[in-house]
């Protein structure tokens, strides 16, 4: 009866009415409920993306994030789908991949192989039963970042897992993402690198530039700078380095999935306004970066986020200019 109960909140709460005041009280209500819930336990519900049927803990925030932002994180699919018609035998790596919501996300636009890496425990279980059905899915858990990096403590919250590091030994050590991909040599020369690895993002790249500067993948990523302080990385030192290596655009998403602007790596004035501003509201936004060798898919991508939002507002696309 417990497990009936879990899934009736969690649907009430993604799926019910909110409208005028009788709904609004009910959502806060449920809220409530769901906290002193959580207060016991943390259980195991399901709710579906697309086609896939995925189990998460009752405290991820997912579905509610879904329910108030119908197009949450509907860019990582676009993007990866425009990514996939430029190269056809696309790979893709999911760094900080939680309980597959990104691969679900990826299915809904299309099907190139993906490499998952999570680190959090409970979160890869999941993972790997949410995956279990999906061809071309290979999984690997561990935490990335740079090497000699040792793990002090894991901070489990709302859907995420925080990382803090201590000195060695520690409860566990990092790997790098070259060493991952020695393991699963099918990704070695991946075509699209997705990070969201709670303030790890940055410091994940700077390690790997030589991989970056090989392979020149799309990258998207979350840039957190406030995060990434936390983890031992000055975030705005990603985009010179980026810049170095021949990376020309950059797409700056909401952090909810809505286009917001193109920059180049080399307008540091116009990162470092952008870096403040998200470190004076301990915010973050998502990244899309592209080669210079890309620079026709981030004009595509850009003119398909247009008509995304035209569709969305019911008008003919704009912007579409390059």
């Amino acid at each position: 009866m417990t497990a009936i109960f879990d899934q009736w909140l969690l649907n009430a709460l993604s799926q019910g009415f909110t409208d005028g005041l009788l709904g609004r009280v009910r959502y806060f209500a449920l809220r409530a409920i769901r906290r002193l819930r959580l207060a016991f336990s943390d259980p195991v519900v399901s709710t579906t993306l697309g086609k896939c049927h995925l189990q998460l803990p009752l405290s991820h925030e997912l579905p509610l994030y879904r329910r108030k932002f119908p197009a949450y994180s509907a860019n990582l699919g676009r993007i990866t789908a425009e990514v996939k018609r430029k190269y056809p035998n696309l790979t893709m790596i999911d760094i900080g991949a939680n309980v597959g919501d990104s691969v679900a996300m990826v299915r809904m636009f299309s099907d190139p192989p993906i490499l998952c890496v999570e680190g959090e425990p409970r979160f890869f279980r999941l993972l790997a039963e949410n995956t279990r059905h999906l061809a071309g899915i290979e999984l690997e858990q561990t935490f990335l970042g740079a090497t000699g990096d040792h793990i002090r403590a894991i901070n489990v919250h709302r859907g995420n897992a925080q990382v803090f590091l201590g000195p060695e030994p520690g409860t566990g050590q990092i790997c790098t993402l070259r060493e991952v991909l020695a393991r699963h040599p099918r990704f070695a020369s991946t075509k699209f690198l997705k990070l969201d690895a709670e303030g790890f993002d940055c410091k994940i790249l700077a390690a790997e530039l030589e991989l970056l500067k090989r392979n020149k993948p799309v990258l998207f990523f979350e840039y957190y700078p406030r995060s990434c302080q936390m983890a031992g990385q000055d975030a705005l030192q990603i985009f010179p380095a980026l810049s170095e290596i021949g990376y020309s655009d950059l797409l700056i998403y909401q952090n909810i999935g809505r286009y917001f602007m193109t920059l180049r790596p080399d307008l540091l004035r116009s990162i470092e306004d952008l870096h403040h501003f998200l470190l004076d509201l301990e915010g973050f936004c998502d990244v899309a970066a592209f080669h210079k060798e890309d620079e026709d898919l981030a004009a595509r991508v850009r003119a398909a986020e247009y008509a995304a939002r035209a569709r969305r507002n019911g008008r003919t696309p704009a912007g579409n200019a390059v």
